[in-house]
């Protein structure tokens, strides 16, 4: 099982270190995206939030919290945001928040976990009727992308790698309803081709919660 262990200060420093410039340009478009969703002034979560960069970007235009479940990642998230709140935890338990989310951004985080589905579950659970599921990590969907992601894109602490297929049908049974994606390998551009976006490790998809009228009763 993994756990804070597997997340040292220096699995945090090889981040670091390759931030600049894919994770940069990933980061500004999802930016753009939680800008063109969700209104200024909501709450905003995400969930595996490292060290705290993307939710330095946004934090003057949100109200932000942040949950990882490093100690060592949020004592440096802490020292560069200045008015985010943050948590140490697991998506995979039970977080506890006083509020829900009108958006809720997790940045290769699914893959790292044991049990994804139960992960969504709590992330549908924390987001508001209305409100926007942000995802992005690797997936294996025909023979490019798994050639690709198995050479250039392999960590010993990806446990879980579904095929686009496979991923979409996991939040449709979490009761997700799919708004938009593209290849997390060219987030940048405007592609959205399914055959592009399965052909290539990396996915950005955006996903709404589905009003379920029984529950919110």
């Amino acid at each position: 099982m993994l756990t804070e262990h597997n997340y040292s200060s220096q699995y945090y420093h090889h981040i670091e270190k390759g931030y600049y410039p894919f994770s940069f340009l990933r980061d500004k478009v999802i930016i753009h995206f939680i800008k063109k969703l969700v209104p200024r002034g909501k709450k905003i979560l995400e969930v595996g939030c490292g060290t705290g960069r993307l939710l330095r970007q946004i934090e003057n235009d949100y109200e932000t919290y942040g949950v990882d479940i490093s100690h060592y990642a949020i004592t440096v998230a802490q020292s560069r945001t200045q008015s985010t709140l943050f948590q140490v935890a697991s998506i995979e338990d039970n977080i506890t928040l006083p509020h829900q989310f009108d958006g809720i951004v997790a940045i290769n985080v699914l893959e790292h976990l044991e049990n994804p589905q139960r992960a969504l579950e709590r992330i549908y659970q924390m987001l508001s009727w209305d409100g926007y599921l942000f995802l992005h990590l690797p997936i294996a969907s025909n023979t490019l992308s798994r050639f690709l992601q198995r050479h250039f894109y392999y960590d010993n602490s990806h446990i879980f790698i579904p095929s686009l297929d496979e991923l979409k049908n996991l939040l449709k049974k979490v009761n997700f309803s799919f708004i938009i994606e593209r290849s997390g390998t060219t987030i940048f551009l405007p592609i959205s081709s399914r055959i592009w976006v399965k052909s290539t490790p990396c996915y950005f998809g955006i996903y709404k919660k589905i009003f379920n009228k029984a529950e919110r009763q």
